[in-house]
C-alpha cells in the first residue's frame, strides 16, 4: 500500500564514515546504519513500472541500428536501469539513512599455556617442517614448539591477525591452564604479553576456561571464541561440553589444533640388567627393557657405548614388539681390557621422537683378570679329556689340575697339573672354583668325598660341570650324593641305550634359552653365533636321558629325538644350592675342533668354566637390592619389580622364591611373587598389573633377610599428569566446533580466521544526526553520473 515503510541495516565500513564526513569511531567501537523510507505508490504499480521500464530499455537498445555488440548494449541496458532504480526507490520514496554509534561486538582468544604446549612436535611431512620452522623464525622464536606455533599465528607480519579482527570487533585475550586470566592491553602490549607468556601450567582446564569466557561477558556474549590449543585437557570438564553449553549462548567456538595427532612416538630403555664384576674377554649380557610407543613394528638399532669416550662397542637390530608391549632386549660384548668401566647401552633415536632423553641407560661394570682354578676328572683318557686338558693348560686365566684314575703311579709325577688321587678333604676341595666331572668310576669315590662335592656346589657356591660317558657316569650315581645334584633323573635313562652310536651324525640345536645364555655365545653378536651353531660339525654318540627335573634348564638338544619336555636334552644347567650344575650327555664336543682348531670349542668351554665360577668375583658382598620401573606410574599402567642379589649364592634356590608384600593404606595387604630371570640367577622380577590409585610401599618378605627389609615406594596417579600427554586431542577439537557451530582449523589454514568470523551482535549507543539520502548531494551525482556515463557511451558508437 502507499507509505509502506521499508528499511535495511548494518554497520557502516570507515571508509563510508569519511565519505559521509561522520567523526571516525573510537576504538571497540563502530557506526550503525539504518535506511528507512516509503512506497510512493503501491507495490504492485511499482513492480509493474520496472517490469515496463526493463521491457522497453531492452526493447529500444536490442532495436537501435548500430555497430555496437550486444555486451555493450548490455552495459547501455544496465546504465539506464541504475538511472530508473535510483529514482524510484531513491528519491521517489525518500530513502533516509539513520546513524548511531555502537559497541563492537566482542571476539575472544583463549590461549592454551599449559605445559604440553612446550613439546615440539616432529612432523612427517619434510615441506610442512620445513613451513613451520620458516614461520616460527620470522616471528623471532627459534623452537617450533606448540606454545610457539600459537604465537605465531597471532604475532607474525606484525600481529596482522589481531588487526584485522580489531577492525570488527572489541578483541580479548585469555590465557588458559589450571586458571583463566585475561591479558589486557593495547595491541601492541598484546603482542609483547602474547611474546613473552610460558606454557608451565600443571594441569589444563579448558573447559572450565570457555566458562569463564562466557560469564565474563554474560551481558554481552562474543562473536566467537577462537581457541589455540592442542585439546588436551587434563581435569574439570572437557571441551565439547563446555562448547554445549557455548551453543545455547549463540557463541561459536573455532578451534586451532596444535600439535601432532598421531600416537605419540617414543623409545625408551628402562632396567639394565648386567653383572657388576666380570672376566675379561668373556661374553658379558646387557639386557633391558625396550618400550617402543608409536614405533610399533619397525626395526630400531640398539648399541653399546664406552660412555667416557663415546666409542660404540657393540650393536644389534631388534623390531619394536608389535602390539607396543614392553619387551627384553640384549646385547652381547667381551671385554679386551681389565678396570672398572661405565657402559651405556642406547637405543638409536628415530624421526618423530617426540623425547630422546630417555632411550640410553648405563652401569658401572668392573673387568678382572682372575686366574680360576679347575680340577678335571676322568677315569679314562678320552678324545674329551685329552682336547679339554690340552687346551685349559695353555690358557693362562686357568690354573688346572687333573685326576686320571687309570693313570700309572709315575703319571703324576711326569704331569705337572695331574693329581695322584681325587681331593679327599673338604679343604682341599673348597680351593677349588669349578670342578669339570667326566667319566668317573665311583668306585674309589668315598661316600665322604661324594658329599664334599656337593658341599662344594650347595654351600660354596662351586661350579661343578658333568661330562656325561658310556661306563659310568651318569648310571654309576644313582643311589649317591650326586645324584641330588643331576639335573635329569638317572632312574629314567634306559641301561641299554646309555652306549648307544648314532650310525647318522646329528648338529646340536640351541634352545630359546641356551641362545640368550652366556656359555652359548660363540660368536660377536647373537646372528653370528646362530650361524656357528648351525654349521659346527656333527656329534655321533650322547646319552638318552628323556627325564628332566623340575629345576632344569635346557640350553642345546638334540634335533628331532623326543625326551618329556621337547627334543631329547643334551646341555642342560641347573641351580643347586649356592652353586650352579651343567650336564653334558655327550662327551664328543672335541668334534668342533673339526677343519678350526680349539677356536669353537675353547671358546665354548673357557666362558662355561667363567660362567660356573662367577661366584670368585663376588667377594663378600651378601645384600640385595628391590628395584621398581616405573615407580611414578598412571592408573591402569603396569610396574615392573625387581629384586637382585649381588651375591647370588645368597639367592632362594627355587625359581619362584622371593615374594613381595605390596600395602596400600585402606586396603588390604597383597602379595607378588617374583620369578628368576632367564639369564641371571640372582634376578627375579614380577609384574604388578593394572595397580588402583595411590601410594603403595613393597618390601621383601621371602625370603628372610637380615637387617630390616629392602623396599619401594610406587605412586599411582590419575588423571594423567599435563606433561605425559602428548598426542593432540583432535577429535576433542572438531567435536567442541561442530557442537558449537564453529569450525576446527590446522594451523596452516588458520590464516582465514578473521574472515570467518561471524558478524556477532553491536550495542548501540549515541545516536547521530540522520542522512536525506533521497535528497543529497551524493544521490544527485549518483544520477547525473548515469546519465552521462550513457550519453558519452551512445556517442562513442554513433547512438546519438
Amino acid at each position: 500500500m502507499v507509505g509502506e515503510s521499508i528499511g535495511m541495516s548494518g554497520t557502516v565500513p570507515s571508509w563510508l564514515e569519511w565519505l559521509l564526513g561522520i567523526d571516525p569511531s573510537g576504538s571497540g567501537e563502530g557506526t550503525l546504519w539504518t535506511v528507512r523510507g516509503s512506497l510512493a505508490w503501491e507495490l504492485w504499480a511499482i513492480l509493474l513500472m520496472v517490469a515496463f521500464a526493463v521491457g522497453w530499455v531492452v526493447y529500444f537498445y536490442v532495436r537501435e541500428v548500430s555497430e555496437a555488440g550486444w555486451r555493450y548494449r548490455a552495459m547501455l541496458v544496465t546504465i539506464r536501469l541504475g538511472a530508473i532504480f535510483l529514482v524510484a526507490f531513491v528519491m521517489l520514496s525518500e530513502l533516509i539513512v539513520f546513524l548511531q554509534r555502537s559497541e563492537l561486538p566482542y571476539a575472544v582468544i583463549l590461549v592454551d599455556v599449559s605445559a604440553s604446549m612446550d613439546l615440539a612436535d616432529r612432523f612427517d611431512d619434510e615441506e610442512l617442517r620445513e613451513e613451520l620452522d620458516r614461520r616460527v623464525r620470522a616471528a623471532g622464536m627459534d623452537r617450533v614448539t606448540r606454545m610457539n606455533l600459537a604465537k605465531t599465528l597471532l604475532i607474525e607480519n606484525d600481529g596482522q591477525l589481531l588487526e584485522e579482527i580489531e577492525k570488527r570487533y572489541k578483541l580479548r585475550i585469555y590465557f588458559v591452564a589450571s586458571a583463566t586470566r585475561v591479558q589486557s592491553g593495547e595491541r601492541s602490549e598484546l603482542v609483547e604479553s602474547i611474546r613473552a607468556v610460558e606454557p608451565t601450567g600443571q594441569n589444563s582446564r579448558l573447559g572450565q576456561g570457555i566458562r569463564t569466557v562466557l560469564g565474563d561477558l554474560r551481558g554481552t556474549p562474543p562473536a566467537a571464541i577462537i581457541l589455540l590449543s592442542d585439546g588436551i585437557n587434563t581435569d574439570g570438564e572437557t571441551i565439547s561440553k563446555a562448547a554445549a553449553y557455548a551453543r545455547r549462548k549463540n557463541v561459536p567456538l573455532l578451534t586451532v589444533g596444535l600439535g601432532s595427532d598421531q600416537p605419540p612416538r617414543n623409545l625408551r630403555l628402562s632396567d639394565l640388567l648386567v653383572d657388576e664384576m666380570v672376566f675379561v674377554n668373556d661374553a658379558v649380557y646387557f639386557e633391558a627393557t625396550l618400550r617402543g610407543a608409536g614405533f610399533e613394528g619397525r626395526e630400531v638399532e640398539i648399541v653399546l657405548k664406552d660412555k667416557k669416550s663415546g666409542d660404540v662397542l657393540a650393536r644389534t637390530t631388534v623390531r619394536v614388539d608389535a602390539k607396543g608391549q614392553p619387551q627384553k632386549v640384549r646385547i652381547v660384548y667381551r671385554p679386551t681390557q681389565t678396570g672398572q668401566f661405565e657402559y651405556e647401552m642406547e637405543v638409536r633415536p628415530m624421526a618423530a621422537e617426540i623425547n630422546d632423553r630417555d632411550n640410553a641407560r648405563s652401569k658401572i661394570v668392573t673387568v678382572r683378570k682372575e686366574q680360576i682354578r679347575v680340577l678335571l676328572v676322568q677315569n679314562y683318557p678320552s678324545y674329551e679329556y685329552r682336547y679339554l686338558k690340552h687346551m685349559l693348560e695353555r690358557d693362562s686365566t686357568i690354573e688346572l689340575n687333573v685326576v686320571l684314575q687309570d693313570a700309572d703311579r709315575e703319571y703324576a709325577e711326569l704331569d705337572k697339573s695331574a693329581l695322584r688321587v681325587f681331593p679327599v678333604s673338604r679343604e682341599e676341595l673348597f680351593k677349588y672354583d669349578c670342578i669339570i666331572f667326566g667319566d668317573v668310576d665311583p668306585t674309589p669315590l668315598t661316600s665322604t668325598i661324594m658329599q664334599n662335592i656337593a658341599d662344594f656346589v650347595q654351600i660354596k657356591g662351586g661350579g661343578l660341570a658333568f661330562i656325561c660317558g658310556p661306563r659310568y657316569t651318569p648310571l654309576r650315581y644313582a643311589r649317591t650324593p650326586l645324584a641330588d645334584l643331576f639335573p635329569i633323573e638317572v632312574s629314567d635313562v634306559p641301561p641299554k641305550r646309555s652306549q648307544q652310536v648314532y650310525s647318522e651324525g646329528f648338529v646340536v640345536r640351541v634352545t630359546d634359552l641356551g641362545r640368550i645364555s652366556p656359555t652359548m655365545q660363540l660368536g660377536d653378536t647373537s646372528s653370528q653365533t646362530a650361524d656357528i651353531w648351525a654349521n659346527l660339525p656333527q656329534l655321533y654318540w650322547m646319552i638318552d636321558a628323556p627325564t628332566l627335573k623340575p629345576a632344569a634348564r635346557v640350553l642345546a638338544t638334540h634335533p628331532t629325538r623326543p625326551g618329556s619336555r621337547g627334543p631329547l636334552p643334551l646341555i642342560v644347567m641347573q641351580y643347586v644350592g649356592a652353586g650352579k650344575v651343567l650336564m653334558h650327555l655327550t662327551d664328543e664336543t672335541w668334534r668342533w675342533r673339526f677343519r678350526v682348531g680349539d677356536v669353537f670349542f675353547a671358546r665354548y668351554w673357557v666362558q662355561t668354566i667363567r660362567y660356573l665360577s662367577r661366584s670368585k668375583l663376588l667377594g663378600k658382598n651378601r645384600t640385595v637390592e628391590l628395584t621398581v620401573d616405573p615407580s611414578d606410574v598412571q592408573h591402569g599402567e603396569s610396574v615392573r619389580l625387581r629384586a637382585r642379589f649381588f651375591d647370588e649364592r645368597t639367592a632362594p634356590v627355587a625359581d619362584d622364591g622371593v615374594t613381595i608384600i605390596l600395602q596400600r593404606e585402606g586396603h588390604p595387604d597383597r602379595r607378588l611373587t617374583l620369578h628368576r630371570n632367564a639369564t641371571s640367577r640372582g634376578v627375579f622380577e614380577g609384574v604388578l598389573s593394572h595397580p588402583s590409585q595411590g601410594t603403595y610401599h613393597a618390601w621383601i618378605v621371602s625370603p628372610t633377610l637380615e637387617g630390616k627389609p629392602r623396599s619401594v615406594t610406587i605412586n599411582v596417579d590419575s588423571p594423567k599428569h599435563e606433561s605425559q600427554r602428548t598426542q593432540m586431542d583432535k577429535l576433542e577439537l572438531i567435536r567442541a566446533a561442530k557442537v558449537s557451530g564453529g569450525k576446527f582449523y590446522r594451523f596452516s589454514e588458520a590464516t582465514d580466521l578473521a574472515d570467518d568470523l561471524p558478524e556477532g551482535r553491536a550495542i548501540p549507543m549515541d545516536a547521530l544526526p540522520p542522512w536525506l539520502m533521497w535528497c543529497s548531494w551524493l544521490a544527485l551525482v549518483l544520477f547525473l553520473s548515469l546519465l552521462v556515463a550513457e550519453w558519452l557511451l551512445r556517442k562513442k558508437k554513433g547512438m546519438l
